[in-house]
């Protein structure tokens, strides 16, 4: 065996490592920065395991790259190899209290707010010893903060029940769709309020993209009137949304926790009375899960945060 072939059987992690970060639908420039690696060192790691498995890999059209059947066949393989690699780190050092205990979770504000200050603040008290990270983003951002392993959990919301393989998904609680509206507004005289009745007032809505904004959307267009409709003005946060309605701007349709309370501060002479009337019956529910990384060793610690979340929510 030729020396060179033997250095590429060293640093096989490392090669596995840039298929799985292309895996991810990454050009190589993005790869590279995950990695922290310069571009060429991604090429070189990938054209290595082209030549040890004698096959194609990858395919560039342009600025994309695709795996082709054989790179996606080696990423299925490799994933559980690269994380349990991974976990042997965290592992030893959970065994051999060799360094300091870390938590990191991502969720968005509206959850942090309203669904886990009890659970952080009971799992500060039973475990001092762990610094708990927690970052505020929206729930897509979450997952994807997860996936790509910078933070260890994240209490997300979801529309589906069917998750990628490679996470694991506890469900926690469900918030119905609800409409906001000022209180005394006409459309309340209706016992069942339809699309075709809120396509007549403006309307605030969440920002594209959002978990809400997709439901909502998908409601309109089942109904034919995606395109009927007048939004006024769209909000990042469901709190944005409930304030812009208490401005008097339009109607909100958002998924809410049964804990939120209305801010009833009055902003330059007065906000609105809001009235929150339940429309689940046809937007649906958001699930609000909280999702890990399956192939990755989850230790005491994590587990711990994951219970209390799961025991006190709900």
């Amino acid at each position: 065996m030729n020396s060179k072939r033997r250095y590429f059987k060293q640093v096989r992690i490392a090669q596995f490592r840039a298929m799985l970060e292309l895996a991810r639908g990454k050009g190589f420039a993005a790869a590279a920065k995950s990695l922290d690696l310069a571009t060429p060192s991604v090429w070189q790691q990938v054209r290595a395991l082209e030549q040890e498995f004698g096959v194609p890999l990858i395919e560039v059209n342009r600025q994309q790259v695709e795996l082709t059947k054989e790179g996606k066949l080696l990423v299925e393989l490799a994933t559980p190899v690269v994380h349990g690699f991974d976990s042997l780190l965290e592992q030893f050092n959970e065994k051999s209290g060799s360094i300091p205990k870390t938590l990191s979770v991502a969720s968005p504000a509206n959850i942090l707010v309203n669904e886990l200050p009890a659970p952080i603040c009971e799992y500060y008290r039973k475990h001092p010893d762990v610094e708990l990270k927690v970052v505020d983003v929206a729930s897509d951002v979450a997952r994807q903060l997860l996936e790509n392993g910078e933070v260890d959990l994240a209490v997300a919301g979801q529309l589906g029940k069917s998750f990628p393989g490679h996470l694991c998904a506890d469900p926690i609680t469900s918030f119905p769709f609800v409409l906001a509206c000022p209180k005394g507004h006409p459309i309340l005289e209706n016992k069942r309020i339809t699309a075709k009745m809120l396509i007549r007032y403006p309307m605030v809505m969440s920002s594209v993209g959002t978990n809400t904004r997709t439901r909502v959307d998908q409601v309109f267009s089942d109904a034919g009137l995606l395109d009927c409709r007048r939004i006024v003005c769209e909000a990042s946060t469901k709190d944005l949304a409930i304030q812009f309605v208490q401005l008097g701007f339009g109607l909100a349709v958002v998924p809410l926790s049964p804990r939120y309370g209305l801010n009833t501060k009055t902003i330059s002479g007065g906000l609105k009375s809001v009235v929150l009337r339940d429309v689940s019956g046809l937007f649906g529910h958001e699930q609000i899960v909280i999702l890990r990384q399956r192939q990755r060793h989850e230790t005491r610690h994590q587990k711990a945060f994951r219970d209390i979340v799961l025991k006190s929510v709900g």
